[in-house]
């Protein structure tokens, strides 16, 4: 048998994208290697949107809310609503859905394709949705994190560090503030 018949028998199937797919993809649920290179994609996506920009755009048009007005910035064109259901189904302990799995689909066709730097970006807007608690609560929007030690569970109360610490600290705490900090000011006047 000739090695090209062995390559055409057995197709690759289709990648499945839904909110699996993009935990499987994105820093915050990976480590070592895949954790440094997914990480330095979101630094790099991030540096496109300066903080002071970001903080201009949500003062201007506060009733958009933060995940438009990082899209805006960031030159995206996709529906708010989406990202919503995703970010109620991002964490793996969080209510799945088929909803959210076709919501992912359309983000990722939206922002470019399955790979890691769609992952990437579909990842910065559901953490945007999160700044909404930041800026109706004047809280952190992320009071405790899960991590797995050992095989269990645990979690991380992150009250003295609300962005987290150490590597997977949040890249995007400069952003989130600008965010709630341009919201804001604007219903302060």
């Amino acid at each position: 048998m000739d090695s090209r018949e062995l390559l055409t028998e057995a197709p690759v199937p289709p990648l499945e994208v839904n909110v699996a797919w993009l935990r499987a993809m994105v820093a915050r649920f990976s480590s070592g290697e895949d954790h440094a290179r997914r990480r330095k994609l979101v630094i790099d996506e991030l540096a496109r949107a300066e903080p002071e920009a970001l903080r201009k755009a949500a003062a201007e048009k506060p009733r958009q809310g933060p995940v438009a007005t990082l899209a805006e910035v960031l030159g995206f064109e996709v529906d708010p609503a989406d990202v919503d259901k995703v970010a109620k189904a991002y964490q793996p302990h969080f209510p799945q859905s088929a909803e959210a799995d076709e919501a992912c689909k359309r983000l990722v066709t939206a922002l470019g394709q399955p790979d890691e730097r769609t992952a990437a970006n579909v990842a910065l807007l559901v953490q945007a949705a999160a700044t909404e608690g930041l800026i109706a609560n004047r809280t952190p929007p992320v009071p405790s994190t899960r991590r797995w030690v050992d095989g269990a569970e645990v979690t991380v109360d992150l009250k003295d560090f609300p962005f987290g610490t150490g590597p997977h600290a949040c890249p995007g705490e400069a952003h989130a503030k600008a965010l709630a900090e341009g919201a804001l000011s604007s219903t302060r006047r």
